[in-house]
């Protein structure tokens, strides 16, 4: 329920900077590194955004990658030393 909502909320959000960055068509200079264009503003303001978001996706894929490769190393030790401490515990049983 909370994905969902928040998935609406951006798509709201996106709708909204959209409607508006339609409404302004000035023309702005791009300078870049290397060249220099002309471009309208909603295309530059909307490029940017979805570059962002890209961007934003990427970094989140990384450290969610990095996050379940952690975890499942984490379970197979989990899993090793609870194996470890059940021999032991046997063990133990036995002795006594």
């Amino acid at each position: 329920m909370k994905a969902i909502f928040s998935t609406l909320i951006l798509i709201v959000l996106f709708v909204t900077a959209l409607a508006i960055g339609a409404q302004n068509d000035e023309i702005v200079g791009v300078n870049y590194l290397i060249a220099e264009s002309d471009m309208r503003l909603s295309w530059l303001m909307a490029g940017l955004f979805i570059a962002g978001f890209i961007s934003c996706l990427l970094f989140l894929l990384a450290f969610y990658t990095r996050i379940r490769l952690e975890s499942a190393g984490l379970k197979r030790r989990l899993a090793k030393q609870q194996k470890q401490l059940n021999k032991l515990q046997d063990e133990m049983v036995k002795d006594s």
